[in-house]
């Protein structure tokens, strides 16, 4: 199912902007965005065009097209805006329905941001190596799902577990990177190195993805432990280092490649192990002696203000820029991007 990045949605709330005379904040979900003075009010139906988003090639997104290659954190005279709100006239002749959720992402042509990647030791960017055998295919084997996670503006609030324990874990800014063992009918298993949206052949890919299996023995350890529990599983991890996501802000692209597990998907249940599950991904690294990403808080009562520290209240943790935090939870798991970070980005 594809992302919904613009939808239709109602303006929650307006603010005059304190520095700008021309100028307002209107709150569209948990997105405050900068809007021009007096254009919107509140219960208005706007469009609401989602972050780390890349805008089309059309007069009304001509200049922030003109100013940046995304939708991303910005700060004008000492307030963020993240996201963009538009009026509802950019669709122009759309005819469809207007319901408040509506997805417009089509409609628009607005596509989402894929950061530059580097090579992956192939020779090529995907599935083809230097002497054009086949080294990958596009997609993920068994429904894994891509790693994604929702950000904390897009969700309800009943979705956001204030007064409850969480971990707080530290967001690397890195490359996403799974291996799994699946358990098969016959009592073999199928075993495999993903990135975000291709398998490796692991009789012929010799790269950055698969040299991680081989460095930190991921996928013996994972065969051993899944015929242990008869479980199905997929590690999910970030890949790190070696120039990866390379930005002077990015205090993990300088350092050696490494491995940071973030989370354990149930391949045959089609879930997430979340907190206080016997497979939370703390529980099985600690089991098969692997690198999983730092926790920032654990087991804290989750209050608003922690989601404004991470949000816009922190430049650095432990002295570092850092991309966010994942906050997990019994029931999930949600993202909170630094604002900061994301406007050097």
């Amino acid at each position: 199912m594809a992302p919904v990045l613009a939808s239709l949605e109602t303006v929650g709330a307006i603010e005059h902007h304190s520095n700008a005379d021309s100028l307002d904040l209107a709150t569209v979900l948990g997105y405050t965005c900068i809007v021009k003075r007096d254009l919107f009010s509140v219960g208005d139906l706007v469009v609401l065009i989602q972050p780390d988003t890349v805008l089309p090639d059309a007069p009304w997104a001509a200049t922030y097209r003109a100013k940046y290659n995304r939708v991303k954190a910005v700060r004008l005279r000492n307030e963020w805006s993240f996201g963009i709100v538009e009026s509802v006239a950019i669709l122009g002749d759309y005819a469809g329905p207007r319901d408040v959720g509506t997805d417009v992402t089509e409609v628009l042509g607005v596509t989402k941001y894929d950061p530059p990647q580097l090579d992956d030791g192939t020779g090529q960017r995907f599935v083809t190596g230097i002497r054009g055998d086949v080294v990958g295919r596009v997609g993920l084997p068994f429904n894994i799902p891509k790693t994604d996670e929702e950000r904390w503006q897009s969700l309800p609030a009943k979705r956001i577990p204030i007064g409850l324990p969480v971990d707080i874990t530290l967001k690397i800014d890195g490359q996403s990177w799974t291996a799994y063992v699946k358990l098969l009918e016959n009592g073999e298993v199928a075993c495999g190195i993903t990135g975000r949206n291709v398998e490796f052949d692991l009789a012929t890919a010799d790269n950055a993805y698969t040299q991680l299996d081989r460095a930190y023995g991921v996928l013996d350890k994972l065969k051993a432990y899944v015929l242990k529990t008869g479980k199905s599983i997929a590690l999910r991890g970030e890949s790190y280092g070696g120039q990866i996501q390379k930005a002077k802000h990015n205090p993990h692209s300088s350092l050696p490649r490494g491995l940071a597990l973030f989370g354990v998907y149930l391949i045959d249940e089609k879930r997430y192990a979340h907190k206080g599950d016997p497979f939370y991904f703390v529980e099985v690294a600690r089991e098969l002696g692997l690198p999983a990403v730092p926790i920032v808080e654990k087991d804290v009562l989750l209050t608003r203000e922690h989601i404004k520290l991470y949000d816009e209240g922190l430049d650095k943790i432990n002295g570092k820029p850092f991309e966010g935090v994942v906050v997990k939870h019994a029931k999930g798991s949600f993202k909170i991007i630094n604002k900061s970070y994301d406007s050097k980005k």
